[in-house]
């Protein structure tokens, strides 16, 4: 695989403009120059479906409108582990810059401090690259419109077929929150999607990532586990407020999310949202 064409795919939907500029900035800087394909306003598997169908790179990479390269070397990096064939997947870690934290209400930044912390998806299609015969191998994304974590889906799939690897490199997830409301929201949409995949995935989703959803949906025990992503060291003069406000609200969110996505059948809030418009 000496020097692969590569493609990357990002579904759009209502963007942050000035985001989208830096997203668009930084790919224009990468070392290894890719053909970006711009999906707008589908639901989000079929996006990433249809900029897959069209890409015409044999290494395609799947890249969130909020996710930003940390320098100019991350796609280098990122595809260089798929020389391994028995590499699969490479991923990204995410991360929330302080910078733009602070840009969060007093009241949001409390309730994030956990993504202070660097994210290390065992699988995240937000930044991730693959080779595109093995996505259509895999049978692409479920664009079931009730499938909300459509990544734990492909996750499983994917994983009959190689090995997933993590690429020590990072993006810069910068999703704007504009309230405590839209906190609240986005907790719930990621509870109920663990609900579902417990539901339709089960022991599918690996021994691990099995038993840390089920531990968030036990009163008590969930609570655990939101204690245990506190950034001490740089934040531990919060941790009063947020073992007093932040971890009682958030585990509420996940009892309640995820008990909803186990027993209802509910689309996808973004799906309902494009397709109404």
């Amino acid at each position: 695989m000496k020097n692969p064409k590569v493609s990357i795919v990002i579904p759009l939907y209502k963007p942050e403009l000035e985001v989208l500029k830096k997203l668009r900035n930084s790919l224009k800087k990468q070392t290894i120059k890719a053909e970006v394909i711009e999906n707008w306003n589908m639901p989000e598997a079929r996006s990433m479906n249809t900029g897959i169908k069209k890409a015409s790179g044999e290494i395609i990479v799947t890249l969130a409108q909020d996710c930003i390269p940390e320098n100019e070397f991350w796609l280098e990096k990122l595809i260089k582990p798929l020389k391994d064939k028995k590499v699969i997947v490479t991923i990204s870690d995410l991360h929330l810059p302080e910078k733009y934290w602070k840009t969060y209400s007093f009241l949001t930044r409390l309730f994030t401090l956990s993504d202070r912390n660097d994210k290390t998806p065992g699988f995240d299609a937000r930044a991730c690259a693959y080779r595109k015969k093995d996505l259509i191998k895999a049978g692409l994304f479920d664009e079931n419109p009730k499938v909300i974590g459509i990544d734990l889906e492909l996750g499983v799939k994917l994983q009959k077929i190689g090995e997933f690897k993590r690429a020590n490199v990072r993006v810069f997830h910068l999703h704007k929150l504009n309230s405590f409301k839209e906190v609240i929201r986005k907790t719930h949409f990621y509870s109920e999607a663990n609900g579902k995949a417990i539901k339709q995935l089960g022991l599918k989703l690996g021994i691990i990532g099995f038993w840390i959803r089920i531990i968030k949906s036990i009163p008590l025990f969930g609570s655990l586990l939101i204690i245990g992503r506190f950034p001490f060291r740089n934040y531990f003069y919060l941790f009063p407020l947020y073992l007093l406000i932040v971890v009682p609200t958030i585990h509420s969110v996940n009892l309640l999310g995820f008990w909803k996505g186990f027993f209802m059948d509910k689309e996808s809030v973004r799906n309902l949202e494009v397709l109404k418009e």
